[in-house]
């Protein structure tokens, strides 16, 4: 559940408190400042309106109720495997990003936020297309919790003060180790999207295999810049090949 924040209010106190500030703002106005115009007046009657309503809500208090970021707001599926699965990995994020709050290295921190963005990139694509599912798999059971292991190894160390070349040498090899993670991340997102890529890759060749059809593309132009079409189907053969 998300927390929510919330701050008493007293209504009755801020009205009392609003009229004793707008009155007196406006006396003390009309002993500072002459009151012979209709202007003065306006002057005097706006000055008592703000200062009383920033006194209504000092001492009523504001209703400042809001719902902090849960994962309880991720998109769900209506596939219920998938939804739990993307649920397990917004927990273990929820744990790495409490790990992160403990650890005071800036620039570690920061590879974790990388790592979480790349991480809520991933889910939200298998959110978007279920039936990927499955090529996460080794990321949450092994990737994403032995993450979490590293990071909650590290800060254990950096809290009780571990001291000594082989502890400097772990925290050394778990802030290297983390640059690796972030661009197995970055792997695994682009493997999500591989048949994506080569989906287009092929609605331009249709395309362009029309357009030269219909005498609206030059022979010697393609779409893709290159002069020559076996290029081009040497790379869509690698990238069906990578795929298998």
């Amino acid at each position: 559940m998300a927390k929510k924040i919330k701050q008493s209010t007293s209504p009755g106190k801020g009205w009392a408190a609003a009229f004793l500030t707008a009155g007196g703002s406006a006396l003390l106005y009309s002993l500072l400042f002459p009151l012979y115009r209709v202007g003065h007046f306006a002057i005097a009657g706006g000055l008592a309106l703000l200062l009383g309503r920033v006194a209504y809500i000092m001492f009523s208090g504001l209703d400042t109720s809001q719902t902090a970021p849960s994962m309880e707001d991720t998109p769900l599926t209506g596939n219920e495997a998938v939804d739990k699965l993307i649920a397990r990995g917004n927990d273990m994020l929820a744990q790495i990003r409490r790990e992160d709050e403990l650890i005071p290295d800036p620039q570690l921190s920061a590879q974790i936020v990388q790592m979480e963005q790349i991480a809520g990139r991933i889910f939200m694509t298998v959110i978007e297309q279920p039936a990927k599912a499955p090529q996460i798999r080794r990321f949450m059971d092994y990737y994403l919790p032995t993450t979490l292991k590293m990071l909650a190894g590290y800060r254990k160390l950096t809290d009780r003060g571990v001291q000594g070349r082989e502890a400097q040498a772990t925290k050394e090899r778990i802030e290297s180790a983390m640059q690796v993670v972030i661009g197995a991340f970055e792997k695994q997102l682009e493997t999500l999207h591989r048949n994506d890529m080569l989906d287009i890759t092929t609605d331009i060749d249709v395309l362009e295999t029309m357009l030269k059809q219909d005498s609206l593309l030059g022979n010697e132009f393609t779409i893709s810049g290159q002069s020559s079409s076996g290029a081009q189907a040497g790379a869509q053969a690698q990238m069906k090949e990578e795929i298998k």
